[in-house]
């Protein structure tokens, strides 16, 4: 997802602006005296007033007072707005189709391309990747600031698993960030929060019908353990449902789980 054409020339010249006045009051590339000549600039040359204006926010107020090229209301709130920054390193961690994830501070954002889809500038072989970002608000969802600094590193499985868990995590608690905006996040998060079912029944029933479950003398030794490896399951289950953030019992009843697997691996093998 990216902004429309329209809104990403508005962002552009509005931030174009905003860095123009930035470096005047900073007394950055004097020989710069137009915001349109700024705007021709190299990127290297924009990088550095960029990280200036993001060292020095102070003068986004001060900017938004002084109004030096006349800019409407709506315009100079959506400049007050950028106060809100939230600079800092980010792991890409997968795009979706109404924005790319974001996972910093254990935050998790979902951010809109600008001209082009996060996707065509990052694509999908190359996640998860670390980057360098400033996020801003604009116009109710969350952008990046034109500008993204990756870094060569290598994720193992482990931190893949930790990453996409703390995604999903966000997912089901309805904790993506979509907007700075209090109102907007507000209705995007009762929106994600969907009931779940209520799964508790089903399983106690199932638990009880399990019970009379029993290895006759003389049974296969694969029927104890098989049977045990079901009830431990359901018990599992039970945990999950009933206390899904007690990793305590959850580990607990997981390891039951796996104690009944292994005595299934050793029926199985007796049976060679």
């Amino acid at each position: 997802m990216k902004l429309s054409e329209q809104d990403a020339d508005l962002f552009f010249y509005l931030m174009g602006s905003l860095q123009f006045y930035a470096k005047q009051q900073l007394e950055m590339l004097p020989h710069v005296t137009s915001p349109t000549a700024y705007r021709e600039l190299a990127g290297q040359q924009r990088m550095e007033v960029r990280n200036a204006l993001w060292d020095n926010a102070h003068l986004i107020p001060t900017y938004v007072q002084a109004n030096p090229e006349n800019l409407s209301q709506e315009h100079l709130d959506i400049i007050s707005g950028w106060q809100e920054f939230r600079q800092g390193n980010y792991i890409i961690e997968r795009h979706l189709k109404a924005y790319t994830i974001f996972i910093g501070d254990d935050k998790v954002y979902g951010v809109q391309g600008l001209i082009d889809d996060l996707e065509d500038i990052v694509p999908r072989y190359a996640l998860p990747l670390y980057v360098q970002a400033v996020l801003l608000p604009f116009k109710g969802v969350v952008i990046y600031d034109g500008l993204l600094s990756s870094y060569s590193l290598t994720f193992g499985s482990g931190m893949r698993a930790g990453l996409k868990e703390t995604y999903n995590k966000a997912k089901r608690q309805g904790t993506i960030i979509v907007s700075f905006d209090t109102a907007v996040q507000y209705k995007a998060t009762a929106k994600a929060k969907k009931p779940l079912k209520n799964w508790q029944p089903l399983i106690a029933t199932l638990s009880e019908e399990a019970k009379p479950l029993r290895a006759q003398p003389g049974s296969p030794p694969t029927w104890g353990p098989a049977f045990s490896l079901v009830k431990a399951a359901l018990m599992l289950a039970e945990t999950a449902v009933a206390a899904p953030e007690d990793q305590d019992a959850l580990w607990q009843q997981y390891n039951r789980v796996v104690q009944a697997l292994n005595r299934l691996e050793n029926g199985i093998y007796q049976l060679s």
